[in-house]
């Protein structure tokens, strides 16, 4: 029922990318998981091996590329990248994605399903540990509240901190489809909306004002997680190494917020990263062909 295609394209990143999976995802009307297992018919081409033998062992990444696109229906806009000339040479269009694409009619299956979750969570199988506490949903910010498509064209899939950073400060990016209405409606019926992002708390003021300007509700500061090692309930991972992964990052933050009392009911990402390692009833994979993190 959930049936969803993926073409998958291995590239290097900096640090903060290590790799990139470039992934078309079909049209389908949604994709959730439970832990690390995927419900429903989910067909996928695997990625390239790490040290293919033959090129033909890898998709072609122009290929892939104009596919992402495809699926996005890219959009040229009149808005001008907010990087400063005198790094990148000059003002460029942005583009965004189109209202009647294959994205977004995922996006909306998606939305529904996890409504429709959120309505009744604990009947049948969904009881958890901390079923009786206040009610929580966790949402990731890039590409999961917030699209990026516009800075994966600008940059042409090769991220930048920079130039990432000049975007995610001027609070350029659209919202992920539907999603505004998604966690406003979770507001309204009881549930405290928390944001985990691996973006740096110097990104912290210009995460809330993106997020505020494109329809989401006013976010506090204690329901916004950046990603600061210097928290104490990180410091298992601030000194292992490679230091802190982004699935200890993430999970131990989840553990922290259900230390203080919450149940994350649902908890919602574009990554597999911010989905494994427990600590929620139940996992939403929103789709993201753009890039993997690891």
């Amino acid at each position: 029922m959930f049936a969803r295609v993926r073409i998958a394209q291995a590239i290097t990143r900096n640090s903060r990318r290590t790799l990139t999976v470039l992934a078309l995802a079909g049209a389908a009307l949604g994709l959730t998981l439970t832990g690390s297992a995927v419900a429903g018919g989910h067909v996928a081409v695997p990625a390239p091996p790490a040290s293919p033998t033959s090129a033909s062992q890898i998709q072609n990444i122009d290929q892939v590329k104009t596919a992402i696109k495809g699926y996005y229906g890219d959009t040229t806009t009149a808005q001008v990248d907010p990087v400063d000339n005198s790094i990148d040479g000059g003002d460029k269009a942005l583009h965004t994605f189109s209202s009647t694409s294959a994205y977004v009619k995922e996006m909306a299956g998606i939305e529904a399903h996890a409504q429709a979750y959120l309505e009744d969570p604990y009947r049948g199988h969904h009881h958890h540990h901390h079923a009786h506490g206040q009610k929580a949903v966790l949402f990731d910010v890039d590409d999961t509240t917030l699209n990026t498509y516009s800075y994966e064209i600008y940059s042409n899939f090769v991220y930048n901190p920079t130039t990432n950073a000049a975007f995610v400060n001027a609070g350029v990016f659209p919202a992920v489809p539907g999603m505004p209405a998604l966690v406003s409606w979770a507001q309204d019926h009881g549930y405290t909306v928390f944001f985990l992002t691996g973006r740096p708390e110097s990104q912290r003021a210009g995460t809330q004002a993106n997020l505020q300007s494109v329809g989401y509700p006013a976010v506090p500061n204690a329901q916004l997680y950046l990603k600061d090692l210097s928290a104490p309930w990180l410091s298992s991972c601030a000194t292992s190494t490679p230091v802190c992964t982004t699935v200890q990052y993430k999970s131990l933050t989840r553990q922290h917020i259900e230390s203080m009392g919450y149940d994350i009911v649902a908890n919602f990402g574009d990554q597999y990263s911010d989905l494994t390692g427990g600590f929620a009833d139940k996992t939403f994979k929103v789709p993201n062909p753009m890039y993997f993190l690891p």
